[in-house]
């Protein structure tokens, strides 16, 4: 029996269509994806069929919140023509009984010859007006499954997609024709589409695009996008930005950036294309809809902060030209322009929370006044085996100066590498002491601050108290070496010139007993301790202070906003003198510590040679490095041999301080006095090494990076750095500082097996730069500022725009900081009232960036 023709379904005209489609478009939340090619197709396709409706020029260039206003609008007006129902529609006819036992039934005539139509998914609205704190989950243009994406960029609001700026732009702004196209120049071309398929090329196929111009054609491949051959129907006119390839003699390009052109506003192709970060599953075209989408409804949002006074004297744009130019500039010179303008506010905000701070702090009453016996402190001077330079010499008054105030000193000490930083400290803590007030020498880990126990002990002549180490044993506790590394002379005093009574300096750190902990503790609280070392976290512990007068801290860097908040909330309130151990570039300076004085040591004793580096690259050179040392060794100097490392370790390729002791003294330094410090030593046996190489009783010390401060042997002339590409610039600097302190000519030669690129180039740079300061710059350029701030530890947020390198733009935002500080500390006159909203802003931590 031959086979019955099914009847046709019933067509739907275009504005049933356009129904079925808005109702979809309302469930995708308008992103323009109810119709394969976009909605624009459908529309100018049927747009005689549809008669009057309003037609959008562009719906794809609308915002989503236009889009949904539209659609609502066309959906009135479709249904409002609709014919009423039964209104000129033929009676139903009788159903046709099909023959297959498989046929569906016939549909009943009481019901239309349509489906029913799905309930609308709800459409999202914002709760509220939208703001700049509008969350992205009630931004009506983002959908609910870039919620987390977003997130995950670190884009919780309207303010922080609108401050998402592009990483980079590509320069798509030439447009040429296809005969002018380079192979491999990134280009654009304005052409036509002549023909589109997809193939299954990759995993989820492709879009295969012949498209031309009057001079040539190009072929265009999507890879993993094969719905793009429907989109791209032959005619349709397109601009094409990207990097021009070949593909079987036929110029060609491949996953370009593109947009059908049907206005004047290009957001994805033909302009300066923004590339924004990006994170698994964000395409570069879902962020620039979404960016522009959030200029549209949050740049009139945007306040204006800075006085106009203060922009035309700096030449600044207005801050929403500013955002606007930093997505979507007319050139890279308005892009500088922008960038500038919001680096310099990035910066001016900044340099207000630091006046601001310098200015609380000053005017916080309550601090200790320290008038020091001069005497006490010129005796103690006369013991040096040095004189103090004059820079020293200047510093040191300048300190004691302060410190007689009962205005809380806040002074940041830094220097060249053996400029004598740590003497200074030493003797303000010794002037803070003839004023029956405590000191406390604070550095950021137990190894640091056990060296700089161990170097008070060596210029103060210091001695373990009688009985004390025994009696800080716990009952059932052996005298053992390891006993001696946690809690082995925690207390000891020296006989000063002057003082009534001996001076009794502690050590206070984790890895002591409890019960030496608990007995220190008790000595520094009855005032028994008179110089209390430990590490950062002893003003944060239970630890109470019977009159603490000045604290010292090392690595200052590494002491933040919050450790010296709780200095501030002590009362008295004692002085603060921070210490770096190698020169800050001035620009962090101003940023980081410009709520502290500061005091620059650049000269160096007198009598000593510059320090020759040299990288050995070769075997050969390494050997030569060992025969140098033998030669200075038997011409009676000494040498440091450094390795980054205690042991050996699994994880990384480098030579240890162990490994090298064992080498070293069984083979190419078999004949000389070879000795080994490290961190985990006891502290006991660490003095004894200490004081056998100051006696010259040790040939060669091999070392990891303890002896970075605290040994001063002027007889050193050479250092070996084994692993030296494990150190930053900075500790390649002040590793090389521990020699070169005699009259000596020194050297010092850096040793690597397998240097990276990064390291190769610090490598280079420390062997042809002597000057720290210098150094100091060009670690900054290297490594950024992330050792020396963060948004938590510094009270700062990060800088987004800025960048610590822009001096003259961080010199004019501290001008403008210092004088508005001056006129109005609280921020309060009118023209100041968005300023100050702003800085409470950042300062809150509600945000990660700066507005």
């Amino acid at each position: 029996m031959p086979l019955r023709a099914r009847s046709p379904r019933p067509q739907r005209n275009a504005r049933e269509s356009l129904l079925r489609i808005l109702e979809l478009e309302a469930k995708r939340d308008f992103e323009d994806a109810a119709v394969a090619g976009g909605l624009d197709l459908f529309l100018e396709a049927n747009q005689a069929e549809l008669g009057p409706l309003d037609i959008p020029k562009s719906y794809a260039s609308l915002s989503v919140k236009k889009r949904e206003e539209w659609a609502k609008s066309a959906r009135a007006s479709v249904e409002a023509s609709q014919p009423a129902e039964g209104d000129n529609e033929p009676p139903p006819s009788k159903p046709k009984q099909t023959t297959y036992p498989t046929a569906r039934p016939a549909k009943s005539a009481k019901k239309p010859a349509t489906r029913a139509r799905k309930k609308p998914a709800p459409k999202k609205v914002p709760i509220g007006p939208v703001t700049l704190d509008t969350s992205i989950e009630d931004l009506p243009f983002i959908t609910k499954t870039n919620h987390s994406r977003f997130k995950r960029l670190g884009v919780v609001d309207l303010r922080g997609l609108l401050r998402m700026y592009p990483a980079r732009h590509l320069d798509y702004s030439k447009i040429g024709d296809v005969i002018d196209l380079v192979y491999g120049e990134e280009m654009s071309v304005v052409v036509t589409v002549t023909s589109a398929s997809s193939a299954n090329i990759g995993r989820r196929g492709s879009a295969r695009i012949t498209a031309r111009d009057d001079t040539g054609s190009v072929g265009i491949t999507w890879f993993g996008q094969p719905y793009l051959a429907q989109q791209l129907r032959p005619g349709t006119r397109i601009i094409i930005s990207g990097k021009v390839e070949t593909y079987r003699e036929q110029v060609q390009f491949q996953n370009p950036e593109y947009e059908i052109i049907r206005g004047d506003n290009l957001t994805h192709a033909g302009n300066l294309l923004p590339i924004y970060p990006s994170t698994e599953g964000m395409y570069q075209r879902t962020l620039r809809t979404a960016t522009r989408n959030a200029l549209d409804s949050g740049l009139t949002l945007l306040e204006e902060h800075l006085d106009p006074d203060v922009r035309k004297r700096n030449v600044l744009p207005g801050l929403r030209d500013a955002v606007q130019w930093m997505h979507h500039p007319d050139s890279m010179e308005q892009w500088h322009e922008a960038r500038r303008r919001l680096a310099f506010d990035e910066l001016f905000i900044n340099q207000l929370a630091v006046q601001r701070r310098k200015r609380e702090w000053r005017e916080r009453a309550g601090g200790v006044s320290i008038k020091p016996n001069h005497d006490v402190l010129k005796s103690f001077l006369e013991t040096l085996e040095f004189e103090l330079t004059s820079d020293q010499a200047v510093a040191l008054k300048t300190v004691l100066s302060d410190i007689s105030a009962e205005v809380p000193m806040g002074r940041l000490l830094q220097g060249e590498v053996g400029s004598g930083k740590t003497i200074i400290a030493v003797i303000s803590l010794l002037a803070a002491v003839t004023s029956a007030q405590q000191g406390a020498m604070l550095a950021p880990t137990e190894v640091l601050a056990e060296q700089h126990y161990l170097s008070l002990r060596t210029l103060f002549n210091a001695v373990p108290i009688a009985g004390e180490q025994a009696s800080m044993l716990e009952p059932d506790e052996p005298d053992s070496g390891s006993q001696q590394r946690h809690g082995g002379d925690p207390v000891m005093e020296a006989q000063v010139p002057g003082l009534d009574s001996p001076m009794r300096i502690g050590l206070l750190i984790g890895s002591h007993t409890a019960r030496v902990k608990r007995d220190v503790q008790a000595k520094i609280a009855s005032g028994e301790i008179d110089i209390i070392v430990g590490t950062h976290a002893v003003i944060q512990e239970s630890v109470q202070f019977k009159a603490l007068g000045l604290a010292v801290v090392d690595e200052q860097h590494r002491f933040g906003v919050a450790q010296r908040a709780i200095l501030a909330d002590q009362s008295p309130r004692p002085h603060l003198l921070g210490m770096s151990a190698t020169p800050i570039p001035r620009t962090l300076a101003l940023t980081v510590y410009g709520d502290l004085d500061l005091t620059t040591l650049r000269q160096l004793p007198g009598g000593r040679k510059p320090i020759t580096t040299l990288w050995a690259r070769t075997a050969g050179q390494r050997s030569d490095a060992h025969k140098l040392v033998i030669d200075e060794v038997t011409a009676g100097r000494q040498v440091f041999v450094v390795c980054p490392l205690i042991n050996e370790s699994e994880e990384v390729r480098t030579r240890s301080a162990v490994e090298e002791y064992e080498y070293l003294s069984n083979g190419p330094f078999a004949d000389l006095n070879v000795g080994l410090l490290h961190g985990r030593l006891p502290l006991a046996e660490k003095q004894q090494v200490m004081d056998r190489f100051r006696e010259r009783e040790i040939d060669v010390l091999v070392a990891t990076p303890v002896i970075e401060v605290g040994i001063d042997i002027p007889n050193a002339t050479v250092m070996l750095i084994e692993g030296a590409e494990r150190f930053g610039l900075s500790q390649l600097h002040q590793l090389r500082g521990r020699i070169g302190r005699g009259g000596y000519a020194s050297q010092c030669i850096l040793l690597s097996d397998e240097p990276s690129a990064d390291a190769r180039e610090r490598m280079g740079i420390i062997e042809r730069t002597s000057d720290g300061f210098d150094l100091a710059e060009e670690d900054l350029r290297l490594r950024g500022p992330g050792d020396y701030i963060g948004t938590r530890q510094s009270g700062f947020a990060d800088l987004v725009i800025a960048s610590l390198t822009d001096a003259d733009l961080l010199a004019m935002a501290r001008a403008e900081a210092v004088d508005v500080i001056a006129a109005d500390p609280g921020l309060e006159d009118p023209g100041h009232e968005a300023l100050g909203r702003e800085l409470d802003r950042i300062l809150s931590g509600r945000v990660t960036e700066f507005s």
